[in-house]
């Protein structure tokens, strides 16, 4: 195998084929005199089986890997479009994480995200319920402002739900979510401004200020 050119090709003698590839490129990433705060302020979710089709996919991430077309989503039970809603928590509870790991030749990526409902009101055990068996894809507003999505309709987020009681004084009571999609073929994209003004989400219920 020998390098062809200015490192935009290499060529494989054995096979006698050009194989193209993308070199590394200079990048800063100090956030030199610029805020770069972490957390997560606004999560909305939607069951996978409201989309359509496959989103995201391939095809509408673009290489800046930033989303290009909205999903379209169909009907619930009612016969009401579905929406991504939102689910108010506790703040500091919800977090995101993409892993990209994975042997050499074997990499991929891992989405995660883990989020908290505070108490035990009937309408937050009804909608952790809803959770049971049942996969979500998600949009999450990072505290830097970006709008990204975790999972997707073919690999949705199971969520894995546990409630403590707390022994007293300032634990902590009420539930928490958790879940993760595997083997994911991009990292976390992010929805430019242009498309996240055109998402119709549906706020719901503060569920942090529920009673108990």
């Amino acid at each position: 195998m020998k390098v062809v050119g200015k490192m935009s090709l290499i060529f494989n003698t054995k096979t006698n084929k050009t194989m193209s590839f993308v070199n590394l490129a200079s990048v800063d990433a100090e956030c030199y005199q610029a805020p770069n705060p972490p957390g997560v302020t606004r999560a909305f979710a939607v069951v996978s089986r409201a989309i359509k089709g496959e989103w995201p996919n391939k095809s509408v991430i673009n290489q800046d890997g930033e989303i290009t077309a909205l999903p379209t989503l169909g009907t619930d039970k009612t016969g009401a479009t579905a929406k991504f809603v939102e689910y108010l928590f506790p703040k500091n509870t919800c977090n995101v994480d993409s892993d990209g790991g994975g042997d050499a030749g074997y990499q991929n990526y891992k989405h995660t995200l883990a989020l908290s409902k505070a108490g035990m009101s009937k309408e937050v055990r009804k909608e952790v319920r809803k959770h049971l068996n049942a996969g979500t894809v998600w949009i999450v507003q990072m505290k830097g402002g970006e709008f990204v999505v975790v999972g997707s309709s073919n690999d949705p987020l199971f969520m894995n739900t546990s409630f403590k009681s707390g022994k007293g004084g300032k634990d902590k009571r009420g539930y928490e979510l958790k879940g993760e999609s595997d083997g994911m073929s991009w990292d976390l994209p992010v929805i430019p401004e242009a498309l996240v003004a055109q998402l119709d989400f549906d706020s719901v219920l503060d569920l942090v200020t529920t009673n108990p």
